[in-house]
């Protein structure tokens, strides 16, 4: 390419270049940052965030915020003291998180969808002295109420039904909680570097790990990313993950609310109609989500025939999970709209490469969100300066995990100095857009050679029978490593010998040695609960098998 720049200007453009992060004060409140600054201004009316059908303004969100401050004060939690949140989208869910915030408690979000061990697990691991439950997870806190951590003194629950908790633990309602309560708490300011608020990761190579995050991300996050997908006050956003993950809180809640925008969020699962549903009804411009969703928003359409209204919508943005060039294209044939890629982490905050309207490439991964640098390492610790060679991808951004609570030894494994080991493998092509390889603890070798498995699940998901695929390693009787493949297959097809043999075909034009020596038609995969395919869920089973003998 004679007289191309060179690749790092191809990766790194000029408003790249350009970009500052803005200057965050020694000590403010995170909260003023979202809500308070909008108080005597127009924005104060506009509505702040929409909850399936009910619209609050931001003067109303920011009085419920206050009386959920005040409530955690009065409940006796304390600055520094830990809130462990485990429940769904609602408005009360975002007042205590807020809440807690404005407080200076830290609020520690998880999935609702863990099982009662785990629960016990977060609380034991935080040391949580408070918790916010939702009624329908109660049942999981009983279970585990004769092994409560001492630590424990405060629960919050929202909805009908409490649990019987021993003496020393005050339950109440979220509706006591906030009752009577003044709509005016002034803010406690925090430090720019102190630890704000926590989020953890999936949990599906190890322990989940507690990820410690600084207030200063609350001037940092909204303003790289807002630039750089362009949001404005008149944006209406939904992002399909739920606000215990980056991916649903930052997008859908947090850079909205910056920016004086609305958010939309529903309590209901994301099931295609009611993530197409909401986008009609209240014209979302924005739509934050990821493959799975995408995958059965498109299948829905197609049994349906209804086009869907996306006409109001300007971006849509998934990421998580790997998908194979021709779900975009027939995604803007359906929804009229690009299907942009993008891929991120709780340890960075969020995005940290990113495809945007103005710039984008179908499939790839895109290039580097403002204020954060990519590198790429091969497994001797060298730096991949060429286009076309694969390695984990290393990022440097200020919005790191400052470190993985109780974690000691994680942490000095996963950040290096500024730098943060991803484990996604990356590479980036001539023109300087990424293009995601799969994780470091998924690759294995067949015959001395690496096998990628999201390679081999695309050639498979290229059949027009194939929904979705996984593959994973096994050992077989003589302890040589082989791969299999899962296969879920789209409604009206049927598994047979044929459709294996063609798809292993698909496959064998990628390289003989990848091609699965099994292939299981299944109805579904095992997911973790940021919905991503759960491979390591898929090898333990597969192992369990071949040791019973039933493999």
């Amino acid at each position: 390419m004679s007289g191309a720049a060179p690749i790092g200007e191809r990766i790194y453009g000029p408003d790249w270049r350009a970009w500052r992060d803005p200057e965050v004060p020694e000590t403010f409140s995170p909260t003023s940052v979202l809500l308070d600054k909008h108080l005597g201004t127009p924005v104060a009316d506009k509505t702040a965030l929409i909850v399936d059908d009910a619209r609050h303004s931001y003067r109303a969100l920011h009085e419920a915020v206050c009386r959920a401050a005040r409530g955690l004060v009065d409940l006796g939690l304390a600055p520094e003291n830990r809130l462990l949140l485990f429940g769904t989208d609602c408005i009360e869910f975002a007042a205590v998180w807020l809440g807690a915030i404005r407080t200076g408690i830290v609020p520690v979000v998880i999935s609702d969808q863990y099982k009662a061990p785990m629960l016990r697990y977060f609380l034991e691991d935080t040391a949580a002295r408070g918790l916010y439950i939702d009624a329908e997870q109660v049942a999981k806190l009983a279970e585990i109420a004769d092994d409560l951590p001492a630590t424990l003194e405060r629960v919050v629950v929202r909805g009908a039904g409490a649990p019987a908790l021993p003496a020393r633990v005050r339950v109440v309602t979220a509706e006591a909680l906030v009752a009577g309560k003044p709509a005016h708490f002034t803010p406690l300011q925090r430090h720019r570097n102190d630890v704000a608020y926590m989020f953890y990761s999936g949990g599906t190579t190890g322990t989940a790990k507690g990820i410690t995050h600084l207030a200063h991300d609350f001037y940092i996050v909204p303003a790289r990313h807002g630039a750089f997908w362009e949001y404005v006050a008149s944006d209406i956003v939904h992002a399909t993950s739920k606000k215990y993950f980056t991916h649903g809180l930052w997008p859908g809640v947090l850079i909205p609310l910056f920016w004086g925008a609305t958010g939309l969020i529903s309590r209901l699962p994301p099931t295609p109609e009611n993530v197409i549903g909401l986008v009609e009804r209240h014209r979302a411009t924005k739509l934050v989500t990821v493959p799975t969703i995408v995958k059965t928003m498109m299948l829905h359409v197609e049994e349906t025939g209804r086009k869907p209204d996306f006409s109001a919508c300007g971006l849509v943005i998934t990421a998580s999970e790997k998908m194979p060039p021709e779900i975009f294209e027939k995604f803007h044939a359906i929804f009229g709209v690009e299907l942009l890629d993008s891929i991120g982490s709780s340890e960075i905050t969020y995005e940290w490469i990113a495809n945007r309207p103005r710039e984008f490439r179908r499939g790839s991964l895109g290039k580097p969100v403002f204020g954060c640098e990519v590198r790429l390492v091969d497994p001797d610790g060298n730096d991949i300066a060429e286009p076309g060679r694969e390695g984990e991808a290393w990022i440097k951004s200020v919005t790191s995990c400052f470190f993985y609570w109780r974690k000691y030894d994680r942490t000095k494994a996963t950040f290096v100095g500024a730098w943060t080991r991803t484990g996604d493998t990356l590479s980036f092509d001539a023109d300087g857009f990424f293009w995601f390889a799969g994780r470091s603890d998924d690759v294995f070798k067949v015959k001395g050679l690496w096998v990628s498995p999201i390679e081999v699940e695309a050639a498979i998901t290229e059949h027009a029978a194939v929904l979705e695929a996984a593959v994973v390693s096994y050992e077989d009787q003589d302890g040589l490593t082989r791969p299999k493949a899962f296969v879920v297959l789209r409604p009206g097809q049927a598994a047979s010998a044929a459709l294996a043999d063609a798809l292993k075909a698909k496959v064998r034009a990628i390289g003989g040695y990848k091609v699965p020596d099994e292939i299981a038609f299944v109805a579904t995969l095992p997911r973790t609960t940021l919905m991503k395919i759960d491979r390591r869920t898929l090898r333990e089973e597969e192992r369990a098998r071949r040791q019973a003998g039933t493999g």
